[in-house]
């Protein structure tokens, strides 16, 4: 295995001469035959896109079970019936089960699946031996299988970009509709060591293609660029009048319920914007044609803020290259799920019809219970808040929708434990919460993005990840779940312990970790990709946090009956919260977020909610606390990742609902007011991050959570 560093320091973990993991556990999957068969093109190693075919006798009831080593789409007689492969790990190999029967006919019925195969590890999943797997069971027999005979071939017009999408979401794609298909061959097996098991939550629910509105229109004219996306970000784009390109009056003919015929005799071609309404995700869709072979470029984003839709930040690329035949070109991208607001295409002809340009909605299928309150603001901030947790769930909650779709530790227990609000669902952190204890080293620390491997790893993410397990157990106790969890956690807190000193938990000073808490000055962990070891030190957050996880834990281990655990862990909860005095400074009335040589250094909002959380703070500290975290005048502000712990350690203090219901009312009222249809990663929108800031975020939908509690202490919202 070797490692290869892109522009901004990400990595990604190759396959070199076969199999990156080979292990088995044992698990079972309900099936046929003792192993499922796994197929491929022959050959063929690298990142890529294959087809593969079959046909099966049905005449009343058809199962499909199916899996991929990355992605797969499967289609019965044409129409799409399965796709979204979940996030898995070798061992635990994901199979989905569908029930095919209303896509069957009587007799002969022909299965496609369309497959992409990723040669590289990103913070979206692991790279893996390439297959697929396959079985139709029809009218309770065995009609087809993934075998031998299967036939296959190189998918039909994608291809793989020379560049990445994202670090995070991994290489970019096209579509080339001129590409005449491949003949079909026989696939061949492959030695994919696969524990298969069944896939842990239901699967996504894929919608229609949404309405959507032509919102600006024009001709271009490139001015350079390496990639698609960096030719859309930098070409020269005037705009034209609606009526002036279409013959057509724009109120009534922009919403595309009829093909939209786009002319001008100028530039390089046609660029057409369109507008979902909302923040969206799910596959893209489109339906164009044009007179004579020409290439185009599609492009997502969120925003208009470049007087265009960004494509291009740094080494991010939102956009795909295509190549249009003479005639229609229809396609929806079954492959791939994107997010944003609007679509670009920029076309190479000077006449384009076009049919549609839109997205068809990717949901997983929450059990979602209405909440009604008395306040119209307060009702508008509620539904955004579910719509924007709504769009960071799929396979796993993400961070955004739109740049990473990535589980992280921090971001995901906030989105679980707001998803308890909302839907009072459980499966879902469930099957989270296993892919970052099956994923996680064996220190126990997890990965910086489960089931994803990265050179660096995030400590404080794992003492988020075992409250997450706690807060699951109180939330919807299973004797079980908790049972698989205990281990794993047991593990990550003896290696806390074992970085602990007389004055708390210390950073974690080796290469490879990253001692961040959150995007504000002093907690973003410095150097992300260093290669020297730093100086140790106290980390009063770590040490709050640990706390609370070997508290949450211990009573755990206690509910399960394991008093000698519990009593452990309660012993070492005991250790730390005897050096959280070392943090405290008299003069400031706070606690400091750092111990450096024996001085206290740092000053943080976020510190004090966690000391006030921890349950251990004389009452005679709290006032001065709770006022920074209300109006900080020595502390730096926390950010929206951490409004949780404010509002908790507010309302478990002092109990002033009235000044949490007002501050989530003046940070999200000025989204809502500013046009936002989804909640932002932070308070500077798109701007932030060097114009990477996502518009739409789930640990921005603290509203769920803050809500429903102070609904259910019946106050005035």
């Amino acid at each position: 295995m070797r490692f290869q560093p892109y522009a901004d320091g990400f990595y990604v973990n190759r396959i070199v001469d076969g199999l990156i993991e080979s292990e088995k556990n044992g698990l079972i999957c309900l099936k046929y035959r003792e192993n499922m068969n796994w197929i491929w093109q022959e050959g063929s190693k690298a990142t890529q896109y294959a087809e593969f075919r079959a046909e099966f006798v049905c005449e009343h009831t058809a199962l499909l079970r199916v899996s991929a080593s990355r992605q797969y789409a499967a289609f019965v007689n044409g129409k799409l019936v399965c796709n979204g492969q979940y996030a898995d790990l070798p061992r635990y190999k994901s199979v989905d089960t569908a029930d095919i029967t209303e896509f069957v006919r009587s007799g002969v019925n022909e299965l496609r699946i369309l497959a992409y195969h990723m040669d590289a590890d990103f913070a979206t999943g692991r790279a893996m031996q390439a297959g697929i797997a396959f079985e139709v069971e029809a009218d309770g027999k065995l009609a087809a299988i993934s075998d031998e005979k299967t036939q296959c071939r190189a998918a039909e017009g994608y291809f793989v970009a020379d560049c990445l999408v994202t670090p995070q979401l991994g290489y970019g794609w096209g579509y080339d509709f001129t590409k005449e298909a491949q003949a079909w061959k026989n696939a061949v097996r492959v030695s994919a060591s696969f524990c298969e098991t069944a896939r842990p939550i239901p699967l996504c629910k894929v919608g229609s293609p949404k309405g959507s509105l032509v919102a600006a229109q024009g001709v271009f004219a490139y001015r350079g660029g390496k990639t698609a996306a960096e030719r859309a970000q930098l070409a020269w784009m005037s705009a034209l009048r609606f009526s002036d390109m279409t013959g057509k009056e724009r109120l009534s003919f922009a919403d595309l319920r009829q093909p939209l015929d786009f002319s001008a005799p100028d530039g390089d071609g046609i660029f057409v914007v369109c507008d979902l309404g909302e923040e969206s995700a799910g596959h893209c869709s489109l339906k164009v044609e044009v007179e004579e072979p020409c290439d185009a470029v599609l492009v997502w984003g969120e925003h208009l803020s470049d007087l265009r839709v960004r494509a291009h930040i740094d080494t991010r690329n939102f956009a795909a290259e295509l190549k249009l035949r003479a005639g229609k070109n229809e396609w929806t991208d079954y492959l791939h799920r994107i997010g944003g607001r609007y679509l670009c295409l920029y076309v190479q002809t000077h006449s384009l019809l076009l049919e549609r340009l839109t997205v068809c909605e990717v949901m997983y299928p929450f059990r979602e219970e209405k909440a009604v309150f008395g306040d119209r603001l307060v009702q508008k901030i509620y539904d955004t808040a579910v719509r924007t947790l709504k769009l960071c769930a799929h396979e796993h909650y993400e961070d955004c929708c739109w740049r990473e779709q990535a589980l992280y530790g921090m971001d995901s227990r906030n989105q679980m434990l707001f998803g308890y609000s909302a839907f009072k669902e459980y499966e879902l952190p469930r099957a989270g919460l296993r892919l970052f204890c099956r994923s996680a080293r064996e220190n126990g620390l997890v990965e910086l993005c489960a089931p994803a491997r990265a050179p660096i790893v995030i400590p404080s993410f794992t003492a988020y990840v075992l409250l997450a397990i706690a807060e699951n157990a109180a939330a919807d106790y299973r004797e079980d779940f908790a049972e698989e969890m205990l281990p794993f956690a047991e593990r990550a807190l003896r290696t806390f312990r074992s970085n602990t000193e007389e004055d708390g938990v210390h950073v974690f000073t080796e290469p490879g970790y990253w001692n961040f808490h959150e995007w504000s000055a002093g907690l973003d962990g410095g150097e992300i990709f260093r290669s020297e070891e730093i100086p140790s030190y106290a980390d009063g957050l770590l040490t709050a946090l640990v706390y609370r996880a070997a508290k949450a834990i211990a009573a755990l281990e206690r509910r399960q009956k394991r008093e000698k655990e519990a009593e452990e862990l309660e012993k070492y909860a005991g250790e730390l919260s005897a050096s959280f005095d070392k943090f405290y400074d008299a003069e400031m009335g706070l606690y400091s977020s750092y111990r450096v040589n024996g001085a206290r250094r740092g000053w943080h909002a976020y510190t004090q909610a966690l000391f006030l959380l921890t349950g251990e703070i004389p009452d005679r500290r709290k006032k001065e606390m709770v006022s920074e975290l209300k109006k900080p005048k020595k502390c730096v502000p926390l950010t929206l990742a951490a409004l949780q712990l404010k509002y908790d350690a507010i309302l478990k203090t002092d109990d002033d609902e009235n000044y949490c219901l007002e501050d989530l009312c003046s940070i999200f009222g000025k989204m809502l007011f500013a046009g936002a249809t989804s909640f932002w990663e932070t308070q500077n929108g798109e701007a932030d991050f060097e114009d990477a800031g996502s518009l739409c975020h789930g640990w921005s939908s603290v509203a769920c959570w803050l809500l429903d509690v102070l609904k259910r202490g019946k106050t005035q919202c």
